[in-house]
C-alpha cells in the first residue's frame, strides 16, 4: 500500500513506515468489532506499533497514515497515499507583504489555466482540506471578490496546500510522471528574526526547492524613484538579511558548511509597478509571458535573459551583497513576476489578475529535475 520511505509533505521530514501513526477504517454495519482481526487499538483509535506491519496486509479497510511530527504537535494530519511517492516540496519565504498569499492563489490557477494545457500535466488536491482551503482562502477573495488574499496570520498553524501533479505523454496520453507539489504559506512574520525562523519555519531546510518573494518596493533606491507616486508598503526586513536566515537555517539543520545543494528562485514581484513608472526598461522581457508556456517546454534562452535582466537591475538598486550571497547555493536562478498585472487601487483589483511570469520559477525546478523537458 505504501512506499516504505518518502518526504512528509507536511514536515518535509523522511519517514519510513516505522516512523508513523495509523488508523484504520474497519467498520461493518450492526457489529461492534473495530478491527477484522480483533487486534487492540490504542485510547486515540491510532493502531499500537506492534500490529502495523500485519494490518498493511489487510484489504478489508482503509489504513490512514500520519504525520508522527504533527501528532507530537497534538494534531492529526493525514498524509495522502499520493504524497508519499515523489514528493516534491516548495518553501515559500518572504516578508511580510511581499506577496506570498496572492502568489500562491495565482500560481494555483496558473497551473490549472496554462500549465496543465501546454506542459500535457493536471492538476489534483490530494485531500480536501486542501480544496476547501484554496477555495475559500485564495482563489473566492481574488477571483471572485476581486480584493488581495488577507496575509497570514502569524500565529496561525495551517497546514500546507498539498496537490499532485500529473504528467502525460503527449502521444499514448499515459501518465509518464508524477510529482507531489507541498506548498506552505507562512506568515511573513515569521521571517523577522532568525530566532523565528528556527522555531517556525524548519522544513525550510528539507524543501526540494525554495522560493524567496522579495518586494523590490523594500528596496531603498526603488522607494526614492517611486515615493509619492505609488502607496509604498510598510518598511520591512531587508531582503539580504531573509536570505542569511534561510541560509543560516538549513545549515544549522544540515549540519553543512559548504555549498548548499538546494535550488533557489530569486523571485521579485510587483514587475508591473516597475514597469509602470519606467524602472524597467522598455524593451525588457520582464513586461510580458515567458515563452515556456507558448512553447510547452522549459525555454533556456528566455530563462538566461531573465537573470541578466534583474542582475542588472540589483546592479543598479545597489544591492550587490545580494548577488554574492546567492552564490552559496550551487544551484540558484532569479525571476521577475506579477501576480495580478497591475497594481490594486483602494484595496481593490480592476478585474480579473493577469499574472505575468508567475510559474517560471516552478517551471525552472521541474526542469531542472526532468519533469519538464528544456529547449
Amino acid at each position: 500500500m505504501f512506499d516504505d520511505k518518502f518526504i512528509c509533505p507536511y514536515c518535509y521530514e523522511k519517514h519510513s513506515t516505522k516512523d508513523c501513526v495509523y488508523k484504520c477504517s474497519y467498520n461493518i454495519p450492526g457489529s461492534s468489532k473495530t478491527c477484522k482481526y480483533d487486534f487492540p487499538k490504542n485510547a486515540d483509535g491510532t493502531i499500537p506499533q506492534k500490529y502495523v506491519g500485519k494490518c498493511m496486509k489487510c484489504d478489508s479497510a482503509k489504513l490512514s497514515r500520519f504525520c508522527p511530527s504533527s501528532i507530537r504537535g497534538g494534531r492529526m494530519l493525514e498524509i495522502p497515499e499520493r504524497a508519499c511517492k515523489n514528493a516534491f516540496s516548495i518553501a515559500l519565504v518572504g516578508a511580510k507583504q511581499s506577496g506570498k498569499s496572492n502568489y500562491i492563489a495565482v500560481l494555483i490557477n496558473e497551473i490549472k489555466k496554462k500549465m496543465s494545457r501546454n506542459l500535457n500535466c493536471s492538476l489534483m488536491f490530494c485531500n480536501q482540506d486542501t480544496n476547501v482551503a484554496y477555495r475559500n482562502t485564495y482563489f473566492k477573495p481574488l477571483y471572485e471578490n476581486s480584493v488581495p488574499v488577507v496575509g497570514t496570520d502569524t500565529h496561525a498553524d495551517a497546514p500546507p496546500l498539498i496537490y499532485s501533479v500529473d504528467f502525460f505523454d503527449p502521444k499514448s496520453h499515459k501518465i509518464k510522471d508524477s510529482v507531489t507539489l507541498s506548498l506552505y504559506d507562512t506568515a511573513g512574520e515569521n521571517f523577522n528574526t532568525e530566532e523565528q525562523m528556527l522555531c517556525k519555519t524548519q522544513y525550510i531546510a528539507n524543501a526540494s526547492g525554495i522560493i524567496v518573494l522579495l518586494d523590490p518596493l523594500q528596496l531603498p533606491s526603488v522607494r526614492a524613484r517611486l515615493e509619492g507616486k505609488v502607496e509604498l508598503p510598510d518598511k520591512n526586513n531587508d531582503t539580504t538579511d531573509i536570505l542569511n536566515y534561510v541560509i543560516n537555517l538549513i545549515r544549522s539543520f544540515k549540519k553543512i558548511k559548504g555549498n548548499i545543494n538546494i535550488p533557489i528562485a530569486l523571485t521579485f514581484t510587483k514587475m508591473d509597478v516597475l514597469a509602470r513608472y519606467d524602472i524597467l526598461p522598455e524593451e525588457s522581457c520582464l513586461r510580458s509571458e515567458s515563452e515556456h508556456i507558448a512553447k510547452g517546454a522549459f525555454v533556456k534562452s528566455d530563462f538566461e535573459n531573465t537573470n541578466i535582466e534583474i542582475t542588472s537591475l540589483l546592479e543598479n538598486f545597489l544591492v550587490d551583497d545580494l548577488v554574492s550571497l546567492i552564490d552559496t547555493f550551487t544551484c540558484h536562478a532569479f525571476f521577475g513576476v506579477s501576480s495580478f498585472g497591475d497594481n490594486p487601487e483602494n484595496g481593490k483589483l480592476k478585474g480579473e489578475p493577469a499574472p505575468i511570469r508567475v510559474l517560471d520559477p516552478l517551471i525552472w525546478m521541474l526542469a531542472i529535475n526532468k519533469y519538464i523537458k528544456t529547449i
